[in-house]
């Protein structure tokens, strides 16, 4: 488990790579783990804070405050229309749990499934589905997240900035290297030389 303050080193999936997990999971029925992808990515949550969340959490709700496990702070996530509908569809394929259910709760332990659980089971989807990214973990949803909301902006500063609140992370340098982005810049810096 990662220290407080220190950065993980899994990487965000290509978010076209991620839609075809997506896919695959649904095909296959693997619900708990299309719910924990999809969960993952709309919240930007880290595992601890998805693996405790409730159908009630979610299903019919425009948002939710999630008070952060590890960091016990407090943010509100907003669910789009689109989310809710996906979610909702989800809730009713797995056979409308009781509400006040945890998402994924393990019935061999009435506990939630743990992040190493959770782990185990993105390695074998890895495998199974040759998901092409180097560093995949439970962490990769929420970088595959912030990698998106990036783009999807234009790259501007303007995401940088709400990704950064989004985060909680204590400056903008950290967003850019949570991100990647710090290293793209380098990155380039050399790329630009020619002969």
């Amino acid at each position: 488990m990662a220290k407080k303050n220190q950065l993980t080193t899994a990487d965000p999936i290509p978010y076209e790579e991620y839609e075809r997990l997506l896919d695959r999971l649904h095909k296959d029925k693997d619900y708990s783990m299309e719910i924990y992808a999809r969960l993952a990515f709309c919240t930007g949550c880290r595992a601890s804070d998805v693996l405790h969340l409730r159908w009630e959490d979610i299903i019919d709700r425009r948002d939710h405050a999630v008070t952060e496990i590890k960091t016990g702070k407090t943010r509100k996530i907003t669910f789009s229309p689109s989310v809710q509908k996906k979610m909702n569809e989800l809730y009713e394929t797995v056979g409308e749990p009781k509400a006040d259910q945890l998402i994924f709760l393990s019935k061999r332990t009435g506990e939630p499934f743990t992040i190493q659980y959770i782990n185990r089971e993105i390695k074998r989807i890895k495998k199974k589905y040759r998901i092409k990214c180097d560093n995949f973990s439970t962490h990769s949803f929420r970088k595959t997240f912030g990698r998106y909301v990036y783009e999807k902006n234009n790259k501007s500063a303007e995401s940088l900035l709400l990704l950064n609140q989004i985060f909680k992370h204590a400056s903008l340098e950290t967003t850019k290297i949570y991100l990647g982005l710090r290293q793209d810049e380098i990155n380039g810096i050399y790329n630009s030389i020619q002969f």
